[in-house]
């Protein structure tokens, strides 16, 4: 593929207004002048329209950590596609591994989530990944072929290359260590191999970016690894200095 590498910053439910405020100056000044690379940063719903302010005419881009999939209506709590849309979002997050554990979300409510976020124009991040129980039991690429067929089903291929997604092993999220490249490795390439199943006319293929525990240490040999597009960052997207780096290094 003759796409740029992507970093893409998740922060969760951290940080105030003040701290993403000025996190974000600091990730300016220092990637300044880095046009390789495809940044995006996922504050939580409440500064969005702040942290676009920031991001405004510069190369990075701005995602919601999640979205939902009917245009309004009584849907209290939630979040439509032109409501992400009108705060300045290019992008949306979906089926994060948390959020399928946590609330319970299913492959069928991910789904209508990609369907309704693609046709408005957002690029999306769709989370797959597999369990620790899983793994144990030798179903990784079972769950993940799962994950990604749910997920996809009814996708037009012409949306395709507004899809990236991310490969997140749920039993490393957190725990500081990332996944052996031998098992990032073997998975990219399952994943890489289910598309082209998938979307065999497609003209570009979605990347595929590895999550869980990246950090500076890490992230050039992650990043050398075939079918690795790029990475999904975590707690280490929260400190400049650290994010700045694996962002230099991809």
């Amino acid at each position: 593929m003759n796409q740029k590498k992507l970093v893409f910053a998740n922060w969760k439910m951290n940080l105030n207004s003040d701290e993403a405020t000025s996190l974000v100056k600091n990730i300016l000044k220092k990637l300044e002048s880095i046009n390789k690379v495809d940044i995006v940063l996922s504050p939580s719903f409440p500064y969005l329209a702040a942290i676009n302010s920031l991001l405004y005419n510069t190369k990075i881009s701005l995602s919601s950590q999640n979205v939902f999939w009917e245009k309004d209506g009584p849907y209290t709590g939630e979040v439509s596609s032109d409501m992400l849309l009108d705060v300045g979002c290019s992008w949306t997050m979906i089926g994060h591994s948390e959020r399928r554990q946590h609330l319970l979300e299913t492959n069928e409510m991910i789904n209508k989530k990609v369907l309704t976020s693609v046709s408005k124009g957002l690029k999306v991040i769709l989370c797959v990944g597999e369990s620790f129980d899983q793994r144990r039991q030798g179903k990784t690429f079972e769950s993940i072929a799962d994950q990604l067929q749910r997920g996809l089903r009814k996708v037009d291929e012409s949306f395709v290359e507004q899809i990236v997604i991310g490969y997140e092993p749920i039993w490393v999220i957190g725990s500081g260590e990332a996944a052996s490249v031998n098992d990032i490795s073997s998975v990219h390439n399952f994943i890489f191999n289910e598309l082209k199943i998938m979307f065999p006319n497609g003209k570009l293929l979605p990347r595929i970016v590895y999550g869980g525990s990246v950090n500076s240490l890490n992230i050039e040999d992650i990043i050398t690894l075939d079918n690795v597009d790029g990475v999904l960052v975590g707690n280490a997207s929260m400190d400049c200095d650290k994010f700045c780096d694996i962002v230099m290094k991809v």
